[in-house]
């Protein structure tokens, strides 16, 4: 009789062991591990998404180094999420989905351009996400961009156009270069320079029979063009010393300037 017991006693516990171990796993199949649609968390607050999403058993995980500027999406609302929700796109509980939130509208403004190429300045337009409109030019000293339509610094929307005034230093004046043989280089250089030219090489020479400070070489060549931007090289006459008295030369003729080409 008591091993008949007995032996009702184990098999009830291994039935109930049983039972549980069923129960368990059903509940596991059918509860936790079925599948249901993505939920929507676009434009929730992170406290309001989490709260959803741990209602339905699934994990949120906000990517807090990442936003999104959204014209949508209000600052600090959820903005994007993976994966994305829908009807169609399922997933099961204690799975995970990632969020990115909103940085709000992207604020664009017409960079600055000063003293940029024209290329710098195109390619500048295109990743600020602004759009070239046309160059236009003006003679100035200096190079480069030198404004901006509309200005630098100015609020406009995505795509704006924007067209760049460029500043192109003009072209110097070219001269035919006159004749300086024989004459003196401190009468010659201020007829130059009030031209826009200079003597930038000056060798000395001993040269008998010639006074000190005379020209008696030059380059550029009588009648080759000659412009600022190519500094006059001459050679200028030094006394040899002697113990001589000889007769002083006649005095130079007065310096040429320079004439002007078209």
């Amino acid at each position: 009789m008591k091993r008949g017991c007995l032996e009702n006693l184990i098999f009830g516990v291994l039935l109930l062991v049983a039972f549980g171990l069923s129960t368990y796993f059903w509940f596991t199949f059918f509860v936790k591990g079925r599948s249901l649609p993505t939920p929507n968390l676009i434009g929730r607050t992170p406290a309001d998404a989490r709260a959803f999403c741990s209602d339905l058993g699934v994990v949120l995980k906000i990517e807090e180094q990442r936003q999104r500027n959204s014209d949508k999406v209000p600052v600090g609302r959820v903005v994007w999420q993976n994966p994305t929700p829908g009807a169609t796109s399922l997933i099961k509980r204690g799975a995970t989905v990632r969020v990115e939130l909103s940085a709000g509208p992207l604020v664009l403004r017409v960079p600055d351009f000063a003293g940029q190429t024209p290329g710098t300045g195109m390619l500048r337009l295109g990743q600020q996400n602004l759009k070239f409109a046309n160059l236009s030019y003006v003679d100035e000293s200096v190079k480069g961009i030198v404004a901006a339509d509309p200005p630098s610094g100015t609020v406009v929307a995505a795509q704006t156009p924007v067209s760049l005034l460029v500043a192109v230093p003009p072209n110097p004046l070219t001269f035919v270069m006159p004749d300086l043989i024989g004459k003196p280089i401190d009468s010659v250089r201020p007829v130059l320079e009030s031209q826009g030219l200079t003597i930038g090489t000056v060798k000395y020479e001993a040269y008998s029979g010639i006074a000190d400070g005379i020209i008696i070489r030059q380059y550029p060549l009588l009648g080759a063009p000659v412009s600022s931007k190519e500094p006059i090289a001459v050679v200028v006459s030094r006394k040899e010393e002697t113990s001589a008295v000889g007769t002083p030369p006649a005095p130079p003729a007065a310096p040429v300037a320079p004439t002007t080409t078209q």
